[in-house]
């Protein structure tokens, strides 16, 4: 099992019991090593929560949000998109207690290549939130989700419709594929995930103030628990590798109006790997002058994305308005495919906006 069933004694703590907290995380990520088709993936990681860990659901300031990420690849030479679609809230307890819940509904659709290889997904997750210290929370998350995966034939070749005759190409010879009737595939799908955040704010103070920004979020989420088969062929089985997700990401206030900002998070399914991590500086602009809901800051940083071929960088920048934020990079490739791409590796965009209710008298988690 990768995740064994340990204790975690949850109480009402003055201070954080660490080994409680960190070994358990620890295995989680060590038994992701042993782990072995790859699935959508973000530069902007960090800004598709639910990708990464069902776990961050609700895990963000506010009390509902709304999240759209897009991203496109190797334009015009070959066709990659992705596009999700996120909206997730806090559930509060009508009496004052020691955590809540969270729910959200995610839908992705991603396109790739020639055969117009499809994914739908959507998705419902869960999570409950516990407070374990003035300034620390445990989250655990789940999520289950439909899925649809489907192709077309229509732009691609095969080796048996070459024609010695004409010494070239021929659409109209039979490609040799007989078991390629089925072209839509449906699968259910399980995830889950443990995430732990550590703040500088104190649930004792407000959170609109942005007085004390410090905080630290490390977790890791696993997809695909059941190993569901997304095979096109009759009478052959493909299951789908589990999927590891680990991660830090965090924020280091350093003045009173500049944070460095730093995410990082490692992709293993299977046999592939895929590491990413991003640095930035994040600057407040009006703390003084403004109301919270006309907050503005400005974010620019590098990020990398790398495996066994290099892969790519990718400059970012990013603003926030009140309750908007909306950021943007561009991958440029390092790897071979940049004698093909011209180091082009495309746009990726995000948008967020977040609902926060009047701070009530009990305030059951106010997170940063």
């Amino acid at each position: 099992m990768l995740m064994n069933r340990r204790k975690l004694i949850c109480g009402k703590l003055n201070h954080i019991n660490l080994k409680r907290i960190i070994y358990p995380l620890l295995l989680l990520f060590l038994s992701g090593w042993a782990l072995q088709a790859q699935d959508i993936h973000y530069s902007q990681f960090y800004n598709a929560p639910m990708n990464i860990n069902p776990a961050l659901t609700g895990i963000f300031r506010g009390d509902a949000r709304f999240m759209g990420n897009y991203r496109q690849q190797w334009t015009p030479w070959v066709q990659y998109m992705t596009f999700t679609g996120v909206a997730d809230m806090k559930f509060y307890p009508k009496a004052p207690r020691n955590g809540f819940f969270s729910g959200g509904l995610e839908f992705n659709y991603d396109q790739s290549g020639d055969s117009k290889l499809q994914l739908l997904h959507l998705g419902l997750s869960g999570s409950y939130t516990h407070r374990m210290s003035n300034h620390a929370y445990l989250t655990l998350g789940a999520q289950l989700s439909g899925n649809q995966r489907g192709f077309k034939l229509g732009a691609l070749s095969f080796d048996q419709q070459y024609d010695p005759e004409l010494n070239s190409y021929n659409p109209n010879l039979d490609n040799g594929e007989i078991n390629l009737n089925n072209r839509t595939n449906f699968f259910l799908d399980l995830g889950t995930g443990l995430n732990f955040r550590l703040q500088s704010l104190s649930d004792a103070e407000l959170v609109d103030e942005m007085k004390q920004r410090s905080k630290l979020d490390i977790g890791i989420g696993i997809f695909h628990l059941n190993r569901p088969d997304q095979s096109f062929y009759e009478g052959y089985k493909s299951k789908l590798f589990m999927r590891v997700s680990p991660y830090a990401s965090g924020t280091l206030q350093i003045s009173k109006d500049v944070d460095i900002v730093g995410h990082f998070n490692i992709q293993i399914q299977g046999p592939y790997r895929e590491y990413l991590a991003l640095a930035a500086l994040k600057a407040h602009l009006n703390l003084e002058s403004a109301p919270p809901n006309k907050f503005l800051s400005l974010q620019a940083g590098i990020g990398c994305r790398f495996d066994e071929f290099g892969d790519a960088f990718y400059p970012t920048i990013e603003a926030n308005y009140g309750p908007w934020r909306a950021g943007l990079s561009w991958d440029v490739n390092i790897s071979d495919a940049k004698a093909a791409t011209n180091r082009n590796g495309g746009p990726e965009i995000s948008l967020q906006y977040i609902i926060s209710k009047p701070l009530p008298k009990f305030k059951a988690c106010p997170l940063i």
